[in-house]
Parts: C-alpha cells; sequence; structure tokens
C-alpha cells in the first residue's frame, strides 16, 4: 500500500460522479486550473490591489504557477504528469498562499 491509496480512493469514488456531468467537471477544472492558484497567491504578494486587479492577476498568475510547478516536478523530482499528480500540485500550490496569508493576518491582528 503507497502512501496515495486514500487519495486515489476518494478520487475513484467521486469522479465517475463528477464523470456524468461533464458541466460541472470543466467549471471545478477551470477554476482550479486558471483562477484559484493565482487568486491565493495575490492575496500574499499585492495586498492593496482592487477586486478587479486581483481576478486579472489571478489568471495571469495562474497560468504561470500552475504550468512551470508542474513542469518543474516533472524535470528535477522525476515525477510523471498525471491527472492526480497535477490536481495534488495544484491543491498544493494553492494552500501555501492561503496558509501564509492567514498566518499574516494573524499576526496582524495580535499586534494591534
Amino acid at each position: 500500500m503507497d502512501w496515495l491509496s486514500p487519495i486515489k480512493g476518494f478520487f475513484d469514488f467521486t469522479l465517475p460522479i463528477i464523470d456524468k456531468v461533464p458541466i460541472v467537471r470543466a467549471i471545478i477544472g477551470t477554476l482550479l486550473v486558471f483562477f484559484l492558484p493565482g487568486f491565493a497567491w495575490t492575496l500574499v504578494f499585492f495586498k492593496e490591489f482592487q477586486f478587479l486587479e486581483r481576478l486579472v492577476f489571478s489568471f495571469a498568475l495562474s497560468i504561470v504557477f500552475v504550468t512551470l510547478t508542474i513542469i518543474f516536478t516533472n524535470v528535477v523530482f522525476h515525477i510523471r504528469i498525471t491527472g492526480l499528480n497535477s490536481l495534488l500540485t495544484i491543491i498544493i500550490i494553492t494552500v501555501i498562499p492561503l496558509a501564509i496569508f492567514h498566518i499574516g493576518k494573524r499576526r496582524r491582528v495580535k499586534k494591534t
């Protein structure tokens, strides 16, 4: 049993459900690849942005971060580019800036 077995089990359960409604899969995939990672990183890098500016930068940053991270993990760590590996990479590059933002926000609250 490898360490990905629980994660694969979860996706083996949920993906057939999502496959039956392709529009939901398309919307979730578009958000995961083109919006969420970039939006999370704009929270960390650009604190003074308005919503429209943050929205535009989130698309650009998502495309850059997702593409470069997946290629980097393939070239450096020899991790194959599969759907599951790409999804896990996208989740990781989305959770890291959210954690940084949350920790920074808690520190700012404690200082005041």
